[in-house]
């Protein structure tokens, strides 16, 4: 149940709130739009351009985060971002699955025209952030990232690691 008291709560630099609801929960987003001045944000467990569109059509967000490993890639992620783009809506992608997640992610919102932040996890209990191949990123002094001008997305796909940890049939 969504009430008025939901995102009245301000706190000092939060950016966002992110995904307070089940992605399903479309009347949820729509209700708390009117609540407070909060930004809420979603995308992470959204698939395709037409759930977007839904969001976008609402208002219900200031924020999209689709994650390029679960909205169909970066063609579809490309479509996603035109679309808030005409809604004055910044992409912010999720990407804290794989090292190749944060690489396309970089790409993604290099070539965009409403790029927001760029996610990364630096924990280390995931193989897949450190070891499925070369590193995605550099930081400059600033903390800031940039694409990597390599072939591709810019890295090198440890093969041998990523067959080691496939998913059975």
């Amino acid at each position: 149940m969504v009430h008025a008291g939901f995102v009245e709560v301000q706190v000092p630099r939060l950016v966002w709130l992110e995904e307070p609801f089940a992605p399903q929960q479309l009347h949820a987003y729509r209700r708390a739009r009117g609540f407070g001045t909060l930004p809420l944000a979603a995308g992470e467990n959204h698939f395709l351009r037409w759930d977007f569109q839904t969001l976008l059509d609402d208002g219900a967000v200031s924020h999209l985060q689709p994650d390029l490993s679960k909205c169909g890639g970066i063609t579809e992620a490309l479509r996603i971002a035109a679309l808030a783009s005409t809604h004055g809506v910044p992409i912010s992608p999720h990407s804290a699955t794989t090292a190749l997640n944060y690489a396309a992610s970089i790409h993604l919102l290099a070539a965009i025209d409403n790029p927001g932040w760029f996610e990364a996890d630096a924990a280390t209990a995931n193989p897949f952030h450190h070891e499925a191949c070369s590193s995605p990123y550099t930081l400059d002094t600033e903390g800031r990232v940039a694409p990597l001008e390599a072939p591709g997305i810019g890295v090198v796909v440890d093969e041998a690691m990523v067959l080691a940890h496939r998913l059975p049939d």
